[in-house]
């Protein structure tokens, strides 16, 4: 083996060269690392396991997500995904806003909390579920369309509309006909609420029009504090069990100028309320108030103004 001489004045430049290279290699990734984390202080946070970043100056457009608002493409993700954002960010009163203009399919849906903010969910445009039974997906629950979960401080309002789309579901074989002994026929019989809240807080509605769900059009389970104003909740006289309100176990709740007409109870109260009040409601076609439910036994404690 052959030895080659190596003086100690080489050794000690190669060995400056060897640490101005690392200094200089670690000064660029902290630089560049820096640069990202100034740039990742304007987003959104974002779900761990979504594949998508919440960008957004407190209003969250579907339309941003993927929604197409054709009313024929199922916009079901998209909604979600602006759910996502929305509810994790930490602006002032975010916005998920469904614009004017356009119609969103979406398939049967759990809105979850709770939220990082109160947030406003702002209906301008249209929502639809899939139209009637037979679109239905049949891996789908049947007993809901749109759901609100365990959230505090939510406002829905806008002047757009939920469409159930129930003409299909009212005509079930199961469902009471037009004869005179309002005779049925076996067969499934599920139907989906329009729009359900359980177990949320501080919530109001505005402004809303909701016409023709498949069955309820709204209802509250374990809910407190619901603030409604100036609804509209229409369907035909002869729609089967389209109940305009239901409330069950859910207190501190106000009920003002709106417009219900419908197939049945205008406003129906179950077990466990109490601290409700009515206020100026027209009810066309429906059968008025109801409180409880026939043959059950009921502990209500519930205060109705006159309207």
């Amino acid at each position: 083996m052959t030895y080659f001489p190596i003086s100690i004045p080489f050794l000690a430049s190669c060995l400056s060269f060897y640490i101005c290279y690392t200094q200089a290699k670690l000064h660029h990734h902290n630089h560049h690392h820096d640069h990202d984390h100034h740039e990742n202080r304007h987003m959104h946070p974002s779900p761990s396991n979504a594949p998508y970043t919440c960008y957004g100056d407190g209003i969250f457009d579907v339309r941003e997500f993927g929604a197409i608002g054709d009313g024929v493409e199922d916009d079901t993700n998209a909604f979600k995904k602006a759910w996502d954002c929305v509810c994790l960010s930490q602006t002032h009163s975010p916005i998920l806003w469904v614009p004017h203009g356009y119609s969103f399919i979406i398939q049967s849906t759990i809105f979850k909390g709770p939220c990082q903010s109160p947030l406003i969910f702002q209906v301008d445009g249209t929502l639809m579920p899939p139209d009637g039974p037979k679109s239905w997906p049949k891996n789908n629950n049947r007993h809901k369309w749109l759901v609100f979960y365990r959230i505090n401080q939510m406002t829905i309002k806008g002047r757009g509309l939920i469409d159930g789309r129930g003409q299909q579901w009212w005509n079930l074989p199961c469902k009471p006909h037009k004869s005179p002994n309002g005779s049925t026929l076996p067969g499934p019989c599920d139907s989906p609420i329009a729009v359900r809240f359980v177990m949320c807080t501080n919530l109001k509605l505005q402004e809303l029009k909701i016409k023709d769900s498949p069955y309820f059009n709204l209802r509250f389970d374990r809910c407190v504090r619901v603030r409604i104003e100036s609804l509209s909740i229409t369907a035909p006289a002869s729609s089967p069990n389209t109940d305009g309100i239901h409330i069950e176990n859910t207190n501190d709740v106000r009920i003002y100028n709106s417009f219900i007409s419908n197939g049945d109870d205008c406003v129906s109260i179950g077990s466990g309320c109490f601290d409700v009040d009515i206020k100026n409601i027209t009810c066309v076609h429906g059968h008025g108030i109801s409180i409880g439910m026939i043959g059950a036994s009921l502990m209500l404690v519930v205060a109705i103004s006159t309207f």
